[in-house]
């Protein structure tokens, strides 16, 4: 199989956006906060429980996800260039579990902490995140496997 003509320069971005997305989604849940707090109508004990529970998961499966780059020794960069395409592990349920991982944990941490902000943010957090990294890395992908990424996106979802 022929790849794609990759410059050395090519990129799948030129700034590390996810990174700076969970930063901005917890700076401005605070914010927000602290400026027109709103109160969550279930903050029992069982809910902020459920939601700590929500937060392993999330970081398990963001985890899973980084620890297979490891396994098949690719960059976790986000500006990185890929030395190889993931299909294997979490790779062959989900094309993002980094993403979907963080998306998780930061909806589960609003409802352990009883941030109606953080909620709000954290079910919006995959629209800039699709936006500004994923299409990017898709494209990039693209070009760097060609066929091969095709073929994986036909068999496996972008979320779940």
């Amino acid at each position: 199989m022929t790849l794609p003509t990759v410059t050395d320069d090519d990129r799948p971005n030129r700034v590390p956006w996810p990174p700076i997305i969970d930063v901005g989604v917890l700076l401005a849940a605070w914010l927000l906060e602290q400026a027109v707090p709103l109160s969550m109508m279930m903050t029992s004990a069982p809910v902020r429980l459920a939601g700590w529970f929500g937060v392993a998961a999330g970081l398990a499966i963001a985890a899973a996800g980084l620890g297979y780059f490891q396994v098949i020794g690719t960059t976790s960069n986000p500006t990185g260039r890929a030395a190889r395409l993931a299909r294997g592990g979490i790779y062959a349920w989900t094309r993002n579990p980094m993403y979907l991982g963080t998306v998780i944990a930061f909806v589960g941490l609003a409802f352990a902490l009883g941030s109606a902000w953080l909620v709000i943010l954290a079910i919006l957090m995959p629209l800039p995140l699709r936006k500004l990294a994923i299409e990017r890395e898709e494209a990039y992908l693209g070009r760097r496997f060609g066929v091969e990424y095709a073929d994986y996106c036909k068999k496996v979802r972008r979320w779940l």
